[in-house]
């Protein structure tokens, strides 16, 4: 499985019945990818809105009748999205699973992303996926869920944290 245990020390565990979840649900879900995307950064945007700087939005509200800025937040939505999907379907492969997200946060450290956020970005796409799963969203699918993103947050953390130490890191990635 996924996110084990690293050099650093132990990193949130997900077990086999949790990777059947998040595999079953990821199915149920796959076909709201661009919609769930969108929600996902909306809520964000809405309930932290210090995230909005990172995107390059700034000020009160989200102007929603300017096409630039929903399809700026949609081709992120989708990205993420993405990327989401890179790490369900390879949950069994832990090295993959791993340099995906190490990848992912040592470019993050490079857009100057705030690492104390990254967790928010697990409880935002948790709250817009439950309406799309409705009748299948129990307790087990959302602690599948959460565990998935714990291990998200863990192993971006450790690659933000392996760019910020080593500057030759940031420069292979511009």
């Amino acid at each position: 499985m996924g996110c084990l245990i690293s050099s650093n020390g132990e990193h949130p565990m997900i077990t086999k019945e949790q990777t059947k979840i998040l595999t079953s649900t990821w199915h149920s879900i796959h076909g709201d990818l661009e919609k769930i995307g969108l929600l996902m950064f909306m809520g964000m945007f809405d309930n932290y809105p210090e995230t909005r700087q990172f995107f390059g939005l700034s000020g009160g509200s989200i102007v929603l009748e300017d096409p630039a800025v929903i399809q700026k937040i949609r081709e992120h939505g989708l990205r993420f999205m993405t990327t989401a999907r890179k790490l369900v379907m390879n949950l069994d492969d832990k090295d993959k699973f791993d340099r995906i997200l190490l990848d992912l946060g040592r470019r993050h450290h490079g857009y100057k992303a705030d690492v104390d956020l990254i967790e928010v970005f697990g409880q935002q796409f948790i709250a817009s996926i439950q309406p799309t799963l409705k009748d299948n969203w129990n307790p087990a699918v959302g602690e599948a869920w959460e565990q998935l993103f714990k291990c998200v947050s863990s192993r971006m953390k450790d690659g933000f944290l392996q760019a910020q130490s080593s500057p030759s890191n940031t420069e292979l990635l511009k």
